[in-house]
């Protein structure tokens, strides 16, 4: 069933993928289509006034029936004065009067023609077909009474009498009078109702003109002035000083694309001051050897495996020296083996116990592709490091079945993640299968064991060290935690090897502040990612953030 909130939510995720260009292009063309519609309401109204106009026309035709009707009835009674005295003088009004009839008859012809209507034009020739028949028996009437010998008009009176033919003109011009009338009157109504209906009009035309303008405004506040606004406040920030909030934008994908390209800025710069400080560590740990061992500290590049895509970082604590280090290993069969490794302590003491560590374990993993032996062979180094220990995975994965052997030395335990719908979840954890390295089981046998899981198509394995997690700020113990990892992967488009651990790294320091107090380290595969071609350490571990 659709609720309100589903198509709320809806049209919110509709419209954050709208561009700005688009958004634009909405307001403008419902604004058109609300000014047409406007425009069509004023033209129908006038259409209907003009219609009551044209029926208002009919007033010349009322003008003209009201003379001719006058000279109608002036040359009737003229002609029956006439025929009862039979008085020159009024034979001479008569025809007189008769001119008069013909030119207001021609002028009641011309208003029925302007006036155009049928109705009015059948009419009117039925008067003139009535008052031809009647003047047909008044001239007879008239030509008879004019003669000496008066026989024919004796005869002709003992007929139907001429004022008996003046009857159906009279009627037929009172029929056309009623007629006009009646038109008027409806005319004279429905102007008046168009009338109103105009006024009406105008009235929402001037509404919806009020109401229109403040929309657009809204529209475009929310559209496009909020989002800028929100997006000026967040560089703002940043230029500031405020360094540790992140740059994004929930909006216009063209200035999504420009919060995301602040974000990466933003997050250079925090990588540059982090070298920074990382530089003058190291020259305050004063020791020549940092250089070195920071070099033998450093991981190989990524391999190129078809299929899989990679990402990692490294940031050490203090200075350019860390206990935390991580490779990537080709190994001989077609395998590849992820180690990663924090030796306790920070300092270049713990960068040489880390060296010693590290070359034991790539030795032991060409020897012998083992990782339970590996870890037995690298606790030698503890041998004389009775107050060092380290915890440390070993992760061999075969990238074509995608089958995962591992050893677990006390390690915080490397994680499996999916993507399902938008949500990062785990599917599996690689827990511990002993006990971390130390000279404390030097001599234990099978103190470590090798354990055997698979990575499903579209899964991403995870390793890192407690760094990560362990980040806090200053004076609390509210740490981060795995949950709130996840909670910040969550908010990402698309979910990446890259984009994990870049977000990842920027959520600890953020949490801790913008200073890490531990070693942080992070390794991410992914089956199924398509990766083409080699990642860089150096580059994966942020500009600068691994050993070079």
């Amino acid at each position: 069933m659709v609720t309100v909130n589903g198509v709320m939510r809806r049209w919110h995720q509709l419209m954050l993928r709208t561009t700005l260009q688009r958004r634009v292009s909405a307001i403008a063309v419902g604004f058109l289509l609300v000014v047409l519609v406007l425009v069509g309401i004023l033209v129908s109204v006038q259409s209907g006034r003009d219609t009551s106009a044209g029926t208002q026309g009919w007033n010349p035709v009322i003008t003209a029936n009201n003379q001719f009707r006058s000279s109608l009835v002036g040359v009737n009674l003229r002609q029956q004065l006439y025929l009862r005295d039979a008085r020159p003088a009024d034979l001479r009004q008569l025809q007189v009067e008769l001119s008069q009839l013909q030119r207001d008859r021609a002028a009641l012809d011309d208003a029925a023609d302007a006036a155009g209507a049928p109705d009015v034009r059948r009419r009117v020739d039925g008067i003139f077909a009535s008052v031809d028949r009647w003047l047909a028996v008044s001239d007879e009437f008239v030509e008879a009474r004019q003669q000496p010998d008066q026989t024919r008009y004796d005869e002709l009176r003992q007929g139907p009498a001429t004022g008996l033919a003046f009857i159906p003109a009279y009627a037929a011009d009172n029929d056309l009078t009623g007629f006009l009338e009646t038109g008027r009157e409806a005319a004279l109504v429905a102007a008046q109702e168009n009338s109103d209906r105009l006024l009406l009009a105008q009235a929402l035309v001037a509404g919806t003109a009020l109401l229109l303008v403040p929309t657009i405004l809204f529209l475009v506040r929310r559209w496009v002035l909020r989002p800028l606004d929100e997006l000026s406040d967040q560089l703002l920030r940043v230029g500031g000083g405020d360094l540790q909030t992140p740059v994004g934008l929930a909006g216009p994908p063209e200035l999504a694309a420009v919060a995301a390209a602040a974000e990466t800025m933003r997050r250079r710069i925090l990588d540059e001051l982090a070298d920074a400080v990382s530089a003058r560590e190291a020259l305050q740990q004063g020791q020549p050897l940092v250089a070195e061992v920071r070099d033998q500290l450093a991981a190989h590049d990524l391999p190129i495996v078809p299929g899989w895509s990679a990402a990692a970082a490294l940031r050490p604590a203090e200075g350019l020296l860390a206990g935390d280090w991580y490779d990537v290993l080709p190994l001989r069969d077609g395998r590849f083996a992820v180690v990663v490794a924090d030796v306790s302590g920070h300092g270049a003491r713990a960068g040489i116990v880390a060296i010693q560590l590290k070359r034991l374990l790539e030795a032991a993993l060409h020897l012998a592709p083992e990782p339970d032996l590996a870890m037995a062979l690298a606790a030698r180094v503890f041998a004389d490091e009775a107050e060092r220990f380290a915890s440390c995975v070993v992760v061999v994965v075969d990238p074509d079945s995608g089958s995962v052997t591992y050893a677990n030395a006390g390690h915080p335990a490397p994680l499996v993640l999916r993507s399902d719908g938008g949500v990062v979840r785990v599917v599996g954890e690689l827990e511990a299968t002993g006990p971390l390295l130390s000279w404390l089981h030097l001599d234990t046998p099978g103190a470590w064991t090798t354990r055997t899981t698979s990575l499903a198509p579209g899964s991403l394995l995870v390793v890192y060290t407690d760094g990560l997690v362990e980040a806090r700020p200053t004076g609390t113990t509210d740490e981060l935690g795995v949950e709130g990892v996840l909670a910040a992967l969550q908010e990402l488009e698309d979910l990446t090897p890259q984009t994990l651990v870049d977000e990842a790294l920027d959520v600890a320091r953020r949490w801790s502040g913008g200073r890490a107090r531990d070693d942080v380290t992070l390794v991410a595969f992914e089956r199924g990612g398509g990766l083409t071609g080699a990642v860089p350490a150096a580059r994966a571990a942020g500009e600068g953030s691994a050993p070079e």
